[in-house]
């Protein structure tokens, strides 16, 4: 931890040692790695001037709301649960909630307009050895390496979800997140909500070097849609804006038949990103008994058609489709979770 004093309401912090965090009290964006020496001393204690502040603090910080509270979102986990083909419906008077937490989550977000002029070889086409029987047709192709120069102009907007890896729930990486309804940062919106504020990792210029190079391999996509090799390249990025944004995520740990579970929900939608779903055990009983008993009858086909040539299309087709039957139900007793999809 480290001491440093808020560059805009001027609140004493003790601070994670960290590049990114948002001031508890006012909600400001403080790049710690500007106020903070090599060694950890803070810098802060002297009056600063103006122009200094502006590169202690980004401004462009903004929140994703979330539109549900606490128990809103328990009770969208649980209506999403019982309507799942094998979830308990005693679930919501049986399970225990043992954990709700609502999580800001940091992301940075950049916008980039870019054009890459490009030199390349493709793979051409080469006929010989006309078809006498077919017009216009060619009995031999073969390739040769052509030359083709191009020019790619494209818009993107690059996320950056700002954790290292191991510390991103697993559900959350490749989580589409929607931030076109970002406003300012409310830090009054996050204390009534009860929620934990979590900073990035990352300081401005490690992530704009991340999402530059984003920017860069989705190029390097659109040019190998023209070409097979790349010989020469000229790239010109502009960064049209970089936003840090913190984001909703209800999780919640419950328990149910001594087992523990887990659940993730986006709390600007109300979307299920992620639910550990208990299956109840009438439902394994009715699934494995009708599993076992397709798996036993296409079984005893599919050898009656291997053992008898006068039924062997019909046998083998009918064992095969009923023992297939069979498996989809009692793997049904596998499933872990489940989410909903995003379009």
């Amino acid at each position: 931890m480290v001491k440093i004093v808020c560059p805009n309401c001027a609140a004493d912090l003790d601070v994670p040692n960290a590049p990114i965090h948002t001031c508890e009290y006012c909600g400001t964006a403080i790049q710690v790695s500007q106020m903070v020496g090599p060694e950890g001393k803070n810098i802060t204690g002297e009056k600063v001037t103006e122009e200094a502040k502006n590169t202690y603090v980004f401004k462009e910080h903004f929140i994703i709301r979330s539109q549900y509270n606490g128990s809103q979102a328990q009770n969208l986990m649980e209506d999403w649960i019982v309507k799942i083909p094998g979830a308990p419906q005693d679930f919501e008077s049986t399970a225990t909630i043992t954990e709700r937490k609502l999580k800001f989550y940091p992301i940075w977000v950049g916008e980039y307009k870019s054009s890459s002029q490009y030199a390349g070889l493709d793979n051409w086409p080469s006929f010989s050895k006309p078809a006498f029987d077919r017009p216009g047709w060619y009995e031999y192709v073969s390739y040769y390496k052509k030359e083709e120069r191009g020019t790619v102009h494209r818009e993107y907007q690059i996320p950056l979800l700002a954790l290292h890896k191991t510390k991103i729930p697993k559900y959350l990486r490749d989580y589409n997140i929607t931030t076109t309804g970002k406003e300012y940062f409310d830090i009054q919106h996050v204390k009534e909500l009860g929620g934990d504020i979590i900073d990035s990792v990352f300081s401005l210029n490690e992530a704009k070097q991340t999402m530059y190079q984003g920017v860069i391999q989705r190029q390097n996509s659109e040019i190998y849609k023209e070409v097979t090799q790349i010989t020469s390249r000229n790239d010109n990025i502009e960064e049209r804006g970089v936003y840090y944004i913190h984001f909703p995520v209800y999780e919640f740990k419950f328990t149910y038949g001594k087992k523990q579970y887990e659940a993730f929900i986006d709390g600007s939608n109300g979307r299920i990103i992620h639910i550990d779903v208990p299956i109840s055990t009438r439902f394994r009983v009715i699934t494995l008994s009708v599993g076992g008993a397709h798996a036993a009858a296409g079984t005893g086909l599919l050898i009656s058609g291997l053992s008898v040539p006068s039924i062997a299309f019909f046998g083998i087709a009918a064992g095969i489709g009923i023992l297939a039957t069979g498996l989809v139900f009692i793997l049904l007793n596998f499933r872990r979770g489940a989410r909903e999809k995003q379009t």
